[in-house]
Formats: C-alpha cells, sequence, structure tokens
C-alpha cells in the first residue's frame, strides 16, 4: 500500500481531509492513549500514534509468521517447566542483574513453597522483522523470497496493543477507501486480537472453578496505555457480562490483599480466579520492596496467573539466544520440520559469558559494532545499544561480568516502505520508514496437558528509518497494520 500511496500522489489538501477523518474517528473509536501521565493530561484521551495507511507485508511473510505462533507457544509452555534448562540459561544473568535476580528468587520460593496453582496462562506476542537481502530504494516493492522473517523478541507479559489494533484495522479500512482504493479482504484481512486474548482470559476464569471470583487487571499506577487494557475488559464483558473486573496495582495487592489457608488470594472480600499483568516488565515497575512482595503473594497463590513468574521469565532475551544454540530446539520437539519451521525465524545469537565463547562474540561486536544489537533482560523501548554504544559498553566491561547481563544478537535491516505518521513530534510527511510485525497469541496449559492453544490476530509498529528503539507508548514508534500482497 505504501508504494501505491506514493505512486498516487495524493494532494496535500486531501491528505488533510483524510488525517482530520480519521484523527476524529480515532477518538470515537478507541483508538486512543491518555494524553500525559501527569496531572489533568491522566484525564485527557488523545489519538494513538498510528501509520495513516497500511504497511506493505507479503502474504507469505505473514503465513510463515502466523502458521508457527502455536507451536511457539507450546514451545514457550515446556520450557517454563524445564527448571534445569531455565537454570543453566540464567545463572550467570541472574548474578549481575538485580531485576533478573529477584524474579528468580520468587521461582525459587514459589517452588519451595509447592505450586499451589498448576494452570498457566500465556497472552503472548511473538514480534518479527523482515530482513532484507538486497539494497532497494524505500518503498520499492521486494520478493518475498528477498526477505526474511526474524526473530526479534518473544513478549511473555503484558503483551500490548490487541485492544487498540483490533480498532485500527477497521481505520485502515476506512483511510484505504478514502484515499480511492478497491482492496479486498484478503488485502485487509479480519484482524481481532482484543477478541481472542479476551477469550483466553475468560477461559482461566472458567476453569478457576468459582463463579463469584473475580478477574483483576494488575495495572500501573500511572498508566497512559488503559485505553488498550480496557478493550480486553469491555469483549470479556461481550462474552459474559457477569464475571467482574477489578483493576489494582501491585501496591494494592500488598496492602489489601491476603492469602487464606487454602492459598486463595482475597483482595477485601473478593476471591481472585484470575491475576492479568500488565505491569512488572521490567526494573522500574518495582520501585519499593512492598511492590515486589505484592508480586510474591501472587504467585504463591491459588490465582491463575497471566504471566506466571515462569513464564516471564521464559520470555527474557537469555532464553531466545539460547534457544538459538545448535540442539537446543531439539529438548523439546521431536517434529524435524517443527523444528526447522521455528529456527528459520532465528536471527543470529551469541551469548556473552565470561569465557571463549563470551569472548570471541566480544571481539565480533567490536570489530563491527553496526551489525550488531547489544540486548538486556528489559521491555518496553529504550534499553538496547547500538554502534558506538556497543564500542562503549564493552570497552568499559570487556572483561567484567557485567557482560552477562546482555546478550548480542545480530542487527536486521528491515524493508524500508514510504509512509504517512501520524505522531506528535513528527512532521506530517510522506517518510520512509520500517515496521515491526506482531503476532498474538494464547496458551493455557498446566503440566504436559495443554488446554487451549492458538493464534488469535497481528499487529504492527511502524517507525521512521534510522530510529533504533520500537515502542510505542515510548515514544519510538505508531500503530499499524499489514497490506498483504
Amino acid at each position: 500500500m505504501a508504494t501505491s500511496i506514493k505512486d498516487t500522489a495524493l494532494p496535500d489538501w486531501r491528505l488533510q481531509e483524510i488525517l482530520n477523518i480519521t484523527n476524529e474517528w480515532a477518538l470515537c473509536n478507541g483508538v486512543s492513549i491518555k494524553a500525559g501521565s501527569e496531572g489533568s493530561e491522566t484525564g485527557k484521551a488523545v489519538a494513538a500514534p498510528y501509520a495513516l495507511f497500511p504497511s506493505v507485508v507479503p502474504a507469505a511473510v505473514l503465513h510463515q509468521a502466523k502458521s508457527t505462533m502455536v507451536e511457539f507457544n507450546r514451545l514457550m509452555h515446556k520450557i517454563a517447566l524445564d527448571h534445569e534448562f531455565l537454570e543453566n540459561s540464567l545463572k550467570n544473568v541472574i548474578k549481575v542483574d538485580p531485576f533478573m535476580g529477584r524474579l528468580w528468587d520468587i521461582y525459587e520460593r514459589v517452588r519451595s513453597a509447592g505450586v499451589k496453582q498448576p494452570v498457566m496462562v500465556g497472552l503472548f506476542r511473538n514480534d518479527f522483522m523482515m530482513n532484507c537481502l538486497d539494497a532497494v530504494a524505500p518503498g520499492e516493492l521486494v520478493r518475498a523470497d528477498r526477505l526474511e522473517l526474524k526473530q526479534i523478541e518473544f513478549n511473555s507479559i503484558a503483551s500490548s496493543f490487541g485492544g487498540l489494533t483490533q480498532q485500527l484495522s477497521k481505520l485502515h479500512r476506512l483511510t484505504v477507501g478514502l484515499a480511492g482504493k478497491n482492496v479486498t479482504n484478503k488485502q485487509l484481512p479480519e484482524n481481532e486480537p482484543a477478541s481472542g486474548l479476551a477469550s483466553g482470559l475468560l477461559k482461566a476464569w472458567e476453569l478457576y472453578g468459582n463463579p463469584s471470583a473475580v478477574i483483576v487487571f494488575l495495572v500501573n499506577p500511572i498508566e497512559r496505555n488503559e485505553m488498550d487494557q480496557r478493550w480486553l475488559e469491555f469483549k470479556i464483558y461481550e462474552k459474559n457480562p457477569h464475571v467482574r473486573i477489578l483493576r489494582r496495582t501491585f501496591l494494592e495487592v500488598n496492602e489489601t490483599g491476603s492469602l487464606d489457608s487454602e492459598k486463595r488470594l482475597l483482595i477485601g472480600d473478593d476471591e481472585v480466579a484470575v491475576m492479568y499483568l500488565r505491569d512488572g516488565y521490567t526494573a522500574e515497575n518495582y520501585p519499593s520492596d512492598e511492590v515486589w512482595n505484592g508480586r510474591l503473594k501472587i504467585e504463591l497463590s491459588r490465582a491463575i496467573k497471566c504471566p506466571s513468574i515462569q513464564y516471564q521469565l521464559v520470555g527474557a532475551k537469555k532464553i531466545q539466544q539460547e534457544l538459538a544454540r545448535p540442539g537446543a530446539l531439539e529438548r523439546f520437539i521431536s517434529d524435524h520440520q517443527v523444528v526447522q519451521s521455528l529456527r528459520d525465524t532465528f536471527a543470529d545469537q551469541y551469548s556473552l559469558d565470561l569465557g571463549p565463547e563470551g569472548d570471541k562474540a566480544v571481539e565480533l561486536a567490536l570489530a563491527n559494532p553496526d551489525k550488531f544489537v547489544l540486548k538486556p533482560q528489559r521491555e518496553g523501548g529504550g534499553h538496547n545499544l547500538y554502534n558506538a554504544e556497543i564500542s562503549k559498553f564493552f570497552t568499559q566491561h570487556k572483561h567484567s561480568e557485567e557482560r552477562n547481563a546482555y546478550i548480542l544478537m545480530q542487527r536486521i535491516f528491515p524493508w524500508q516502505q514510504k509512509n504517512y505518521l501520524v505522531k506528535t513530534g513528527v512532521p506530517f510527511a510522506l517518510s520512509d520508514v520500517v515496521s515491526e510485525l506482531g503476532i498474538y497469541g494464547v496458551y493455557i496449559g498446566s503440566g504436559d496437558r495443554e488446554i487451549e492453544n492458538y493464534e488469535c490476530g497481528h499487529m504492527m509498529r511502524t517507525k521512521i528509518t534510522g530510529t533504533d528503539e520500537g515502542g510505542i507508548v515510548a515514544g519510538f514508534a505508531v500503530l499499524d497494520t499489514p497490506f498483504v500482497l
């Protein structure tokens, strides 16, 4: 679609008309975020940052990403149950990364106390980029066989934007039509991740077995992305309006929550069936011991966690790097074709643990820092290191255990397209952009029992070419959806 927009050369006055219409549509239809995180801005809604038109994804690439999701869901569940693999993978990270160390401590305390709730729920999102094998001009169409789908990260906690992107798919049907284009359902496919994610939470609530128990959305006390969360809440009400949903913070759980003799989690007089975490994914979310105590109380309870502490650990970048080792996938998957389908999406990954293997990776990075990205065990945008930052880090920590907290990954050079980004602080102009494709999935299981496992939609994040980070609320990217060719 980006190529078609460029070729159509819509006049500026018409583009401005389309922009005005879609900004109002976005506010009327819940494609919105809070204006700010302080003062009166917390009560105001503004349109979420978005791409005016959908960005192109070849049909074969979208199919590859979607077709692997069920197997990725199952793989992550198996890893979460494999203590030996988790321990061997993370043992050096937890020595030097205080955040990962605290998560690991909670995991060990849950194991020691005995797992009170065997059912685990994952609302996952698997993020990919389209690595371009040839040098092409921005906006030029590329044959699908000259694009490599490469996994960027697997999100196992607070996998966001399923709500907003479900609405954005409808917004893009509007903008494409306003631009004078006729499209098919295959080109702009139906996309309802919020409905699929909500079904997962509702199924977990049913499995808990107490119709009087509540679902709790565990949220940040200052949350700009509340509307995205509310969409999942509203979809649950559509399916079953009798379910009660509460919004609480870790501090509120710590202060008002208690565990009874059967380890049921009570918040006030309400028994909690499902605890859905939209907070707690990075160190900044835990400013005090009281917050950490709230997380521990949740993990020790009978409430079904989304995610459990095990699932959060599985989303660590270090696990991603360990899975890229030869033979690692075969520990969990016996089907060779499935192994190959997942491995085909892996970017090159390198351990930085102290020793000859890590030393070799450091030398690779120092020799060509522009070909790599240095990733810590963090989510939410703004933490990765690139180019000169990589050289500076290894100059300071070349022989230090501090490097164990990171992994080194092949840098992806994604296909560049053309689009208009609607975002505060970014000029409204046809820009060179790159995109990241996310696939949503739901997994519910206990031990080796698989209860639910499905893929439930997609989203895209698009940013100006040359922008290293990709967070939307963090201010780096905008919401987008695929235009399938």
